[in-house]
């Protein structure tokens, strides 16, 4: 979402009752259900609609961006009278955690905001609070912006450095880190609404590293397996592609079976784009890539090659590849 308004948005900002806007957008942001909220915004078209705060439809949430933006003003101002005190006003249902939802709706990087949701969910601590219920309905609100198709959102590192900060505070507490539920249905959705997210991934990176002593095989088969599928459901995203060479890497004895079928799906819908050929190549370089391996990808390099157009992008990646195996293969 642009941040620019225009003139007639900045004139239709004054109307209407703040309170009472911020107050519903507050209250949608609060909702704990049992999918994830879906948070759109409208635009021009809704400006007209006077009496339209916001729009639900179970966890789907349209707010018209002007709404927003008067709700906005006031969470600002809310923020600011109450930010430094203590108290009720300063509780994890007081006035400083909503409008704190309030503004990372309006903008994905404020960091004062983040930031004091962090201080509110410290200060809950030894408070006699139940923290670990505090802890899973942050992650449910910053998950849900996370996914939503809210473009800034997708790939805030605003946002994705609190959800780690909030799975740091989860091993704190001895709270289990839900790594292969994360990936399927927060950092997959994400990485598909914004493509090449990098900080979806890194996330995933993260939280690889986090349950790599403690997971089953089971979820190390299930995380692979929802890495191998996102991959190649998107096989031009090199992101993709890069998190599944990561996870290889870390588990290489799975390795062979996704080789087999990427290099099959490879050849038959004829993949010769630069991101699945990064993969393949630095397949060949990792020194568990055996013999069989290595002619598993050459079989399909060559195979590809035969039918490329003659200097093509395509046929010019298929022999970049084969060079850069040549010299870096071990």
């Amino acid at each position: 979402m642009s941040r620019a308004l225009d003139d007639d948005v900045k004139r239709a900002i004054k109307q209407g009752d703040h309170e009472e806007i911020f107050g519903k957008i507050a209250d949608a942001l609060s909702q704990r259900l049992p999918e994830l909220l879906e948070i759109e915004l409208l635009g021009r078209s809704h400006m007209a609609d006077g009496d339209t705060i916001l729009l639900q439809d179970g966890p789907a949430i349209a707010v018209p961006k002007l709404r927003l933006v008067q709700a906005f003003v006031f969470a600002r101002e809310l923020l600011q009278k109450h930010g430094g005190g203590a108290g009720d006003e300063t509780s994890w249902d007081g006035p400083v955690s909503r409008a704190t939802a309030v503004m990372l709706l309006m903008d994905p990087e404020h960091l004062t905001a983040a930031n004091t949701r962090k201080r509110l969910l410290q200060g809950a601590v030894g408070s006699g609070t139940d923290l670990e219920t505090r802890l899973r309905d942050e992650a449910y609100f910053v998950d849900s912006l996370l996914t939503s198709r809210l473009h800034r959102h997708t790939k805030s590192p605003t946002l994705w450095g609190h959800r780690q900060w909030l799975m740091q505070r989860f091993q704190d507490q001895g709270m289990d880190v839900d790594a292969l539920g994360t990936l399927k249905t927060v950092i997959s959705v994400a990485a598909e609404r914004h493509p090449r997210n990098y900080y979806a991934w890194l996330h995933a990176r993260y939280l690889t590293d986090v349950v790599s002593h403690t997971a089953s095989r089971e979820d190390v088969a299930g995380m692979l397996e929802a890495a191998k599928k996102w991959a190649i459901g998107h096989h031009y995203d090199i992101s993709g592609w890069a998190f599944l060479m990561f996870f290889l890497d870390r588990y290489p004895d799975y390795a062979g079976p996704v080789l087999s079928e990427t290099t099959r799906l490879a050849a038959s819908f004829h993949w010769r784009n630069e991101s699945v050929w990064y993969f393949f190549r630095n397949i060949s370089s990792r020194p568990w890539c055996d013999r069989d391996c290595r002619e598993g990808v050459e079989a399909t390099r060559i195979a590809l090659l035969g039918g490329a157009e003659k200097d093509s992008d395509g046929e010019k990646i298929l022999e970049q590849a084969s060079t850069w195996i040549r010299a870096y293969s071990v």
